[in-house]
């Protein structure tokens, strides 16, 4: 009789056993200082040593060069009159059936790097946070999404880190040095609104901080006086578009990382830093109408067709970067025959 049965090539659960076991690593009895414990990992050449009962053998913990850092140095104490056990962390080994899951959830939980490997009670080795990684996607599948792919966080990551910095090019770098601007004028148009007697001819391009013409150059602070507080807003949410758009380009591809890496990451990193970018890109185009909307006597603008275009761009590339799950979801392989 045959079951016919469909699988996922995400859905294997590893354990502690498929990966490398580090056997390269330093053991400290419990009733060492801490002098001789750093003088050991200095020998060594380890930032971690595990503690082991100095008479039954028994793992302990661990103690890292950090521990000795934060609960020693910094808290003024005799390296060489305090106990290894009083600056050590406590985790509970894990043993080769062990989910690599649970190894990465227990020393994330402690936010270490390392947990000692038992076997009948017997020190095998250490397994390290960044062993664990590029398990942790197997855990568990992802089923939504448009592109089947076999590694979906990796895609995730190139796919955010692409968008987010192509958004930004597009929608903050090239308005920022002039390549295409918001609103067009006419020169000629325009005289009373820069308070100028004399003007030539030629378009003039409205672009993140100034005006920009053929041989002409007005910031946006010189607006002010004659065109009213809106061009200090406008300033303003300039500055901040060039801010969040540097937060917002490291944010995503941090966050896309961390999820390719099973690191939990907070919602300001993952959404709102992205959000608040797009909000305020918006609200450059509202100042803008505004601005111009208000103006005494009116002037003659048109929207910069293409400065609009990329603006738009920029923005789904921002929400696609933020929303990269849907974009790819796991490959399964249709069925497989079990006899």
């Amino acid at each position: 009789m045959k079951n016919v049965q469909k699988m996922d090539l995400n859905s294997k659960e590893y354990l502690v056993e498929n990966l490398v076991i580090d056997d390269e690593y330093g053991v400290i009895e419990s009733n060492a200082t801490i002098q001789e414990a750093a003088k050991q990992m200095k020998s060594l050449g380890v930032p971690d040593l595990v503690v082991e009962d100095a008479e039954s053998k028994k793992v302990l913990g661990v103690i890292a060069d950090f521990d000795i850092i934060q609960n020693v140095v910094a808290e003024g104490s005799d390296p060489g009159k305090v106990n290894v056990l009083s600056a050590m962390y406590k985790i509970e080994p894990v043993r080769l059936k062990t989910t690599v899951q649970e190894a990465f959830e227990r020393m994330q939980a402690l936010q270490v790097n390392v947990v000692p490997v038992v076997e009948k009670d017997k020190l095998i080795g250490v397994c390290t946070i960044q062993d664990c990684w590029s398990y942790i996607p197997d855990k568990t599948v992802d089923s939504v999404g448009l592109i089947p792919i076999t590694n979906t966080r990796t895609a995730e990551f190139w796919f955010a880190s692409t968008c987010a910095i192509l958004g930004f090019v597009l929608g903050i770098l090239l308005p920022l040095i002039g390549a295409y601007g918001f609103f067009l004028g006419n020169q000629a148009d325009l005289l009373s609104f820069f308070g100028f007697a004399e003007i030539r001819g030629g378009i003039i391009e409205f672009e993140l901080f100034e005006a920009r013409g053929i041989d002409f150059l007005v910031p946006f602070a010189s607006l002010i006086a004659n065109n009213g507080v809106i061009w200090v807003f406008l300033i303003i949410n300039g500055f901040v578009i060039l801010i969040l758009g540097i937060l917002g380009l490291f944010s995503l591809i941090y966050a896309s990382f961390s999820d390719a890496r099973a690191i939990r990451t907070g919602l300001i990193v993952r959404k709102i830093i992205p959000f608040l970018l797009i909000l305020f890109m918006i609200l450059e185009w509202i100042l803008y109408a505004v601005a111009f909307g208000s103006a005494v006597p009116a002037v003659n603008v048109t929207v910069d067709s293409l400065g609009l275009t990329m603006s738009i761009i920029a923005m789904l590339l921002f929400l696609g970067a933020i929303y990269r799950d849907y974009v790819f979801r796991s490959k399964s392989i249709p069925t497989t025959e079990v006899k």
